[in-house]
């Protein structure tokens, strides 16, 4: 899988969600030849692209087909003109975030060159862009802490599954595993005895499967691996979710100080509480969680 970047100021290619579809022209309105359109040929189902649109990150897509040459109406004078199509599915944000706001997660991490912003964070021109690991890293980081990006990434990763080479059954059970059900759900749930980790409640409405480092952010194996998933109650997967709990590397909880004892206490969180660690991998992924998500104390 690789990750794209598609920055668009004009009409110089659309992403066409309605058509599912981002369309590139061989060249600009002016003939000369468009860069993008070569970078768009090594687009390749199940890779993922943030698309940045007048200066907003609008969502992210998935590409579902190998890129297609023909011939499209495009904007402003929708004449028919040669382009490079490449299918993708679509997940837009309900609420649009600024490209100012996502710069200061990246300026770190931005190349010197080939970058898609500015060091300053000005949107670049109409471009698509391959991104490196570091930032697709802090891209995934960005939308995975906040929503709504979290959940439309998410889509975007589980489309990227049913798109790619895995066996069916595989991917199935990565596509599960993003809901806590499935083998990985099966898993947690018979690891913890079938009862909340926290407070020991057995009934089924009450506990959901709660992975320790979150589905968009894990490996595929990680999404399967059953010392990644905690057993709770609502209030304690909020808690959890939230950064407002953590757990040591022996097991005791530390609250945040946004949760007061007395707090806890009333939200039926013990501040004593020491959880049953389950294995070596469990006390790596609760290790990730204090450095990602917990809050602090």
């Amino acid at each position: 899988m690789a990750y794209w970047w598609l920055n668009q100021k004009e009409d110089d290619f659309a992403l066409l969600d309605e058509e599912g579809v981002v369309a590139i022209p061989r060249r600009d309105r002016l003939g000369k030849t468009n860069p993008s359109y070569a970078v768009a040929g090594e687009m390749r189902p199940a890779d993922i692209g943030f698309a940045f649109i007048g200066g907003e990150l609008d969502g992210v897509f998935t590409v579902v087909e190998a890129p297609q040459d023909d011939t499209v109406e495009m904007a402003p004078d929708f004449q028919r003109r040669a382009a490079r199509l490449v299918p993708v599915r679509f997940f837009g944000l309900a609420i649009p975030v600024r490209v100012e706001e996502t710069t200061l997660r990246l300026r770190d991490v931005l190349p010197a060159f080939g970058s898609p912003l500015d060091p300053d964070g000005t949107n670049k021109d109409t471009v698509i862009h391959r991104v490196g690991e570091a930032v697709s890293d802090r891209l995934v980081a960005l939308a995975a802490d906040a929503e709504p990006m979290s959940a439309s990434l998410a889509e975007a990763m589980a489309e990227a599954i049913a798109v790619g080479d895995l066996p069916e059954e595989h991917k199935n059970d990565l596509i599960e595993a993003r809901l806590g059900l499935g083998r990985f759900g099966d898993a947690v749930m018979a690891q913890w005895d079938r009862a909340c980790c926290g407070t020991g409640t057995a009934v089924d409405g009450l506990i959901h499967v709660n992975p320790i480092k979150p589905w968009v952010r894990a490996t595929n194996d990680e999404r399967l691996d059953p010392e990644n998933g905690l057993l709770m109650v609502a209030t304690w997967s909020l808690a959890f979710n939230s950064g407002l709990i953590a757990f040591e590397d022996d097991g005791a909880i530390v609250l945040s100080a946004d949760l007061p004892a007395t707090e806890a206490h009333k939200a039926g969180i013990a501040p004593d509480f020491r959880l049953p660690l389950k294995g070596d991998r469990q006390r790596t992924y609760l290790a990730w969680h204090r450095m990602n998500v917990f809050a602090g104390s």
